[in-house]
């Protein structure tokens, strides 16, 4: 979902999320059959498939959320590859995660608009089992950490106005959505509270929560971001239904990556769009090299 960057005027910017899907390099890292292992020409179409992408279609957003990136190296080598089209270099924010997989959250900014002050991941413990071993964190007995993939919050500067962006990437459903949901919704909620420790703070602080939060529009997960007392505004909601969906489950289209908006900030938004660059195709097209062509 971005507001889109063809209508972005000099004082505007582009905002925009993508989840990489399994962007990995060719080190095997964890010895484990979860870990996926791209031999390493599979991992140069990969990164010149997504550039093309960022760069061709999504227009070089002036802040680009990525989920599932294995390393920052990955981001760094991405952001090379993106100057020939972009003529910038994309500066990177990222900090590991303990996700079984290797998979973490990023962060890519045009240096020429925007500047990072901080980068944290905001752990959290809740009393639900979830068998994780955080190092930075130590839970209280009969509690387990929360994220196997944490927030990350970036401080921002805009054009010298200070930003707060939260990517996220909430738990999957792979276990069942019933299942699972109690975690995304207290998920939802530690994102809750670092918002309303925000606006405590300031009323009008420009923030933005974006990724793939692997739940419906409609659930109490995205319900508990939207409404009262958080009230963040869904940017998809300005998308016409036939077009709102951004992944697709056996034949079914689903909505489970949007940003939402602080009412600062969404009061600001000239539009947004979803770019169907992988939902409407099929997944052999991933590997496929004469696409490039």
């Amino acid at each position: 979902v971005i507001p889109q960057a063809s209508l972005a005027a000099a004082q505007q910017i582009s905002v925009a999320t993508f989840n990489l899907h399994d962007f990995f390099d060719a080190v095997d890292d964890t010895r484990t059959e979860a870990e996926p292992k791209p031999q390493p020409g599979e991992v140069q179409l990969k990164q010149t498939k997504l550039a093309r992408t960022i760069g061709e279609i999504l227009k070089c957003p002036t802040v680009l959320a990525v989920q599932e990136v294995e390393n920052a190296a990955l981001l760094h080598g991405l952001a090379q590859e993106l100057e020939v089209s972009c003529h910038f270099r994309y500066s990177v924010a990222h900090e590991e995660s303990v996700d079984a997989r290797g998979i973490d959250l990023g962060l890519l900014i045009d240096p020429r608009r925007v500047q990072i002050t901080s980068v944290v991941t905001e752990q959290s413990c809740g009393p639900l089992t979830t068998d994780l071993v955080e190092m930075g964190i130590t839970c209280p007995p009969g509690q387990d950490p929360l994220f196997s993939r944490p927030p990350l919050r970036v401080s921002l500067e805009v054009d010298d106005e200070p930003y707060t962006a939260i990517v996220v990437h909430f738990k999957s459903k792979r276990e069942g959505d019933q299942e699972t949901a109690p975690r995304r919704l207290a998920q939802a909620g530690v994102v809750s509270r670092l918002l309303l420790d925000l606006f405590a703070d300031n009323p009008n602080a420009r923030a933005l929560v974006l990724g793939d939060f692997n739940d419906y529009e409609k659930s109490e997960t995205m319900a508990h971001l939207t409404g009262e007392p958080v009230g963040l505004f869904d940017t998809s909601q300005l998308i016409p239904l036939d077009q709102r969906y951004t992944y697709n489950f056996g034949g079914i289209s689903q909505l489970l990556d949007t940003i939402l908006l602080s009412p600062s900030l969404a009061a600001r938004l000239v539009s947004s769009q979803i770019i169907h660059v992988n939902a409407d195709y099929p997944d052999g097209w991933a590997s496929d090299n004469a696409i490039l062509q």
